[in-house]
């Protein structure tokens, strides 16, 4: 009975071994994709600030151009204009994958032919202008989503990371250092039982 329990143990070992290896390769590849998620991450701020910087100016032209056309007398353009910019685009976003997370890339973005609006010359490069806002405030849009999506996925990754590493880890490390005592243990009582059988056999007559 006695070495049916040091195998069990033995074969418990093992087991709590292998499950101990894939929770430290588990630690080293949530880490890697933690360091990748953070260049990202990164590379994604720069680009949420780029094009909010855009759609602020273009934002900007288009309010000074604006002012000017109704200054030339196109109030009554104006509205229509508006219209045909906001109300009739057409978005379309490329989304890409990356490291375990979908989130927007490309954005294309097809403003509606306007009307034609001849009361004055300043409402061609207002209508530019308003068409290139809306364009900008699109890609800002995306850019925004991109970067939430990749900081809640690098967020669950470090949460994983932090689970195994700090949690599992070290309860397995726990229990494999007390089934190895056991087991040394056990080994030990086993060899004093051997040697007193032994001299004690030598000791028969």
């Amino acid at each position: 009975m006695t070495g049916i329990t040091r195998t069990a143990n033995r074969s418990a070992r093992l087991h709590l071994r292998a499950t101990l290896d894939l929770a430290r390769h588990a630690v080293e590849l949530l880490h890697n994709k933690e360091e990748a998620l953070q260049r990202e991450q990164a590379r994604l701020e720069g680009h949420a600030r780029r094009t909010e910087q855009q759609w602020h100016d273009h934002c900007r032209d288009a309010t000074a151009w604006l002012l000017r056309a109704r200054a030339l007398g196109a109030s009554s353009d104006v509205a229509s204009m508006l219209d045909s910019v906001s109300q009739s685009a057409e978005v379309t976003v490329a989304w890409q994958t990356a490291m375990g997370v979908t989130y927007p890339g490309d954005v294309t973005c097809m403003a509606a032919t306007t009307p034609t609006l001849t009361s004055t010359v300043a409402l061609v490069p207002t209508t530019a202008e308003y068409q290139a806002a809306l364009t900008a405030g699109a890609e800002h849009a995306a850019a925004t989503a991109a970067l939430n999506r990749l900081e809640t996925e690098l967020s669950n990754t470090r949460r994983r990371r932090r689970a195994i590493e700090q949690r599992l880890q070290p309860r397995l490390e726990t229990q494999l250092h007390q089934l190895d005592l056991d087991l040394d243990e056990r080994d030990r009582d086993a060899a004093v039982r051997t040697h007193l059988a032994t001299q004690h056999k030598r000791a028969r007559p």
